[in-house]
């Protein structure tokens, strides 16, 4: 499932989980992130808060993530370094690499690009894409 926002993603969160929850502190330390737990008696359902979704876990074992694309957009950043090749003198040629920074990344997928080279495709929130070879790319880094 896919929302908007943080409250829409607690609204929905509040209808599907199946009893009243509370904030499980012991579990902030632990887990690395925030995890709130079924009050109910003999349950151990929980949410876990991840950032960019929240999981919701059940006590039948399964579970189901409900997305926030303002979480997912808003924090994201992958800064790419691409290779340049440069002359410096006679056949002695020096590959420079340049950073480019993107933010609010959604993902990243490898592909066979336009030009039949094998390459990366970056999309952005708002569907924005821009592809890179694998043959000018130095890394990927995503902060």
């Amino acid at each position: 499932m896919k929302v908007s926002t943080v409250k829409e993603a607690w609204d929905l969160a509040d209808r599907l989980f199946p009893s009243i929850y509370e904030l499980d502190s012991s579990s902030i330390e632990r887990a690395g992130y925030k995890v709130y737990k079924s009050t109910a008696e003999g349950s151990n359902a929980r949410i876990c808060d991840l950032n960019d979704r929240l999981e919701l876990n059940y006590d039948n074992g399964l579970s189901e993530s409900i997305w926030i694309e303002e979480r997912m957009a808003e924090d994201n950043i992958a800064i790419v370094g691409m290779y340049s090749e440069r002359t410096i003198f006679g056949d002695v040629k020096v590959k420079d690499v340049k950073e480019i920074t993107y933010h609010h990344v959604l993902g990243m997928v490898n592909k066979t690009l336009d030009d039949g080279r094998s390459g990366i495709e970056i999309t952005m929130y708002g569907g924005e894409t821009t592809s890179f070879g694998h043959d000018t790319l130095a890394y990927i880094r995503l902060a």
